[in-house]
């Protein structure tokens, strides 16, 4: 589909970081990040439903209502690029920590996590679960990153001692928003 498009593009070599690529169809992507060759982004501008919902209803929103406005649009933009700017960056991050944890298959981090505690602890997992999800969401400030970062453990974890998986991610999630209520 033309909105989807990776070619024509240019790239920026960003050394360890990844390779940056931008297609003519805005379709931006971040190559082989920190050096993993499968850890990819990709966010496709125009397909994604971001532009065209949100925007541009903004824009015409505030054309509609000028006259009651009291900034311009220019001004409205600065000031909500300014609060999104910083939870933007703790959340690129937190993102980017979740990708490494799940990456690599059995030598990911979460697997070998997973195996090695399922197996020490064995059923007694079970009774830890909801404090996982606790200390990921206490830590992190997010039910969803700590459903992101630990999720993966969860499920290997209940393969690995035979329990319901379903149950298992159940209990993280309860934990998560545990913890989160805690954080607050």
């Amino acid at each position: 589909t033309l909105l989807k498009k990776t070619s024509p593009h240019f790239s920026i070599y960003f050394g360890s970081y990844g390779i940056f690529r931008l297609s003519a169809s805005l379709v931006f992507q971040l190559e082989n990040i920190l050096t993993y060759p499968k850890l990819n982004w990709k966010y496709e501008l125009l397909y994604t439903p971001f532009m065209i919902p949100f925007v541009l209803v903004s824009i015409i929103t505030y054309f509609i209502y000028r006259k009651d406005a009291s900034d311009t649009l220019g001004g409205i933009f600065g000031t909500v690029l300014n609060r999104v700017k910083s939870p933007a960056v703790a959340l690129a991050g937190a993102l980017t920590l979740v990708q490494l944890m799940v990456e690599g298959g059995d030598a990911a981090p979460a697997t070998i996590i997973g195996v090695v505690l399922s197996d020490a602890l064995k059923g007694g997992w079970i009774a830890i679960a909801a404090s996982i999800g606790a200390l990921g969401s206490f830590f992190s400030g997010s039910t969803t990153v700590s459903n992101l970062t630990f999720g993966s453990v969860q499920q290997i974890a209940a393969e690995m001692i035979g329990a319901n998986v379903n149950a298992m991610l159940a209990l993280q999630a309860v934990g998560a928003s545990a913890g989160n209520g805690v954080c607050w």
